[in-house]
Order: structure tokens, then C-alpha cells, then sequence
């Protein structure tokens, strides 16, 4: 994983190199999801065999929504560009790995498929034992991203982002003027196997089994800038006491200091 370097310094500007892509610590590695959610509405069609065997398909729609640790998302930022810079330089990188803070995204409604086999391993009387696998996909956008961090705060709509894009990200990104960019989607995958016994009773079916499933989502490396305007309006800095840093809150009318 390449991003800049990381911060150093005791006080002023970093002294580290903002321009220099160096190999960092993956944040995303070993992470798990806070929430994943995937909600399906779907018909069924399925061939008997022998009464003991279906191989059968499914076709829907799905919708989704996850949420976790920033560090799962690999949010990163870029500090110490400069205490007077009105924008950070073009071949300045991201140098901070956010950590501390929730992601969430929804995505639309998309279509949605799977195909899979059940079958009758065994019979004794009233008792089956059966076994079931199944494979499930489906494409949908991000409808809407939620970033709730100390380092900022936001929301984007239908978001839209660079695929196989290294750092640095043009100027123009999270703007209207950026270019080259593709519309936010997860690639959801999912495997499920199963295993249980049942008991015919009169009308009713009682069962025990395990199951176990394994879903995948990928977002094909996308990297989705902060919103931000193409120029500034008016002159005004915003303070977040979190990372003011070495920098007086009080004073004013100086370099390095916030008033």
C-alpha cells in the first residue's frame, strides 16, 4: 500500500517529503466490517431430479449497506501542506491514515443472481438428511457514502471515483470539474454450503443443520475524493481543536497561528 510519507516534526510545517510515495502499513488488512447487510427479492426456478435432486436459479434484485472502521475503507488524508497554502500543491500525496472514525454506505436496488444444488443424501423413514450449495451475485452502485470522522465530516450522493488511479489525485478531485471518473459499485459474491436433518411430522417439519457462507465485496480499488469547491468563495478557515497541532488558538495575523 503507497501513500506519502508520514508526518515529522515537532512544530511548523512537516518536515517530511509531502511529494514521496513510500510503502505504508495497509490499514485495511485484518479489518472487519462493523455491518454488512444485503437485502434480496428474488424468483425461483428449479429442475427435480429423481425427486432426490434440484439444481435450481434464482433472479431479483438486491440492495445493501455497510458500515465500519474508516480503517477498512483505508480513508487517508494529507496534513502540513503548508500553513498559509490556500491548496494543496499538485504533487503533494495523502500522508495520514484516518483511523479513529465510521464509514457507511447504501447502494441502490440492482439485479441480482444465483445458481445452486440441493439433494437428498439420505432417507429412513420420516428422516432426511440433506445437503444444499449456492452462488450469489450482483452489482449495485453507491447510492450515498457517509464519512463521519474528526478530520471531516460529509456526505456524497451517488458517489463517483478513479479506478487504478495512484496517488497524487488530480486538483480537480471531488469537484464538478473532475474527469475520468466512474460511478461507485460494489462487486458482491457470495458461496453458501449447508448440511441439516429432518423430521417429517403429520403437517409439520422440524430441522437442525449448519450452514456456513462467505461474501465478498469489491469496490475495484476506487478512490473517492472529499467534495469540495472548484475555488474558494470567501476567506475563511474553519478550526477543529482536534488538529489544531502546535498552533496557537488565540493569537491571530501570523503564520501558524488560528484565531
Amino acid at each position: 500500500f503507497e501513500m506519502g510519507e508520514a508526518l515529522a516534526g515537532a512544530s511548523g510545517n512537516t518536515t517530511s517529503t509531502l511529494s514521496k510515495l513510500v510503502e505504508r502499513t495497509n490499514p485495511a488488512y485484518g479489518k472487519h466490517m462493523q455491518d454488512a447487510e444485503m437485502f434480496t427479492n428474488a424468483a425461483c426456478m428449479a429442475l427435480n431430479i429423481w425427486d432426490r435432486f434440484d439444481v435450481f436459479c434464482t433472479l431479483g434484485a438486491t440492495s445493501g449497506y455497510l458500515r465500519g472502521n474508516s480503517a477498512s475503507f483505508n480513508l487517508v488524508g494529507l496534513f502540513g501542506d503548508g500553513e498559509n497554502a490556500t491548496q494543496p500543491a499538485a504533487t503533494s500525496i495523502p500522508n495520514v491514515q484516518l483511523n479513529q472514525s465510521v464509514v457507511e454506505l447504501y447502494t441502490d436496488t440492482a439485479f441480482a443472481w444465483s445458481v445452486g444444488a440441493r439433494a437428498a443424501l439420505w432417507e429412513c423413514g420420516c428422516a432426511t438428511l440433506g445437503a444444499s450449495f449456492q452462488y450469489a451475485q450482483s452489482k449495485p452502485k453507491v447510492e450515498e457514502l457517509n464519512v463521519l470522522c474528526n478530520a471531516a465530516e460529509f456526505t456524497i450522493n451517488k458517489p463517483k471515483g478513479y479506478v487504478g488511479q495512484e496517488f497524487p489525485l488530480a486538483l480537480t478531485a471531488g469537484t464538478d470539474a473532475a474527469t475520468g471518473t466512474k460511478d461507485a459499485s460494489i462487486d458482491y459474491h457470495e458461496w453458501q454450503a449447508s448440511l441439516s436433518l429432518s423430521y417429517r411430522l403429520n403437517m409439520f417439519t422440524p430441522y437442525i443443520g449448519v450452514k456456513w457462507s462467505r461474501a465478498s465485496f469489491d469496490s475495484n480499488t476506487m478512490r473517492i475524493a472529499q467534495p469540495k469547491l472548484a475555488k474558494p468563495v470567501v476567506d475563511i478557515t474553519t478550526l477543529n481543536p482536534t488538529i489544531a497541532g502546535c498552533g496557537s488558538v488565540v493569537a491571530a495575523n501570523s503564520e501558524g497561528q488560528i484565531s
